[in-house]
């Protein structure tokens, strides 16, 4: 049986090159291409996520994460577009 989710992020700090933002309407929307599937899905950020979506701080140092991915502090991560992630990000569990 899988655990819940710890916000280590393991799982998406090596996913930049799989999840493409192919166009934005401003920081809030984004039209996306997760490659590993072929799906395109159409991502939206808000309240608390936008916030933290507009601060890069802190990502610097894994050049390789995801887009959506942001540090919550105390070396925990967010997806800042958990509501609307794509398919594949919904069905993976940690092991």
């Amino acid at each position: 049986m899988a655990d819940s989710c710890t916000q280590c992020g393991k799982c998406c700090l090596h996913m930049k090159r799989y999840m493409l933002i192919e166009r934005s309407i401003g920081d809030s929307q984004h039209f996306c291409h997760f490659t590993l599937t072929k799906e395109r899905f159409f991502a939206r950020i808000g309240g608390e996520d936008l916030v933290r979506y507009q601060n890069r701080h802190g990502m610097n140092q894994f050049p390789d994460a995801c887009p959506f991915l942001r540090p919550a502090g105390n070396e925990s991560f967010c997806c800042t577009i958990y509501s609307s992630r794509p398919e594949h990000c919904r069905r993976f569990f940690c092991a």
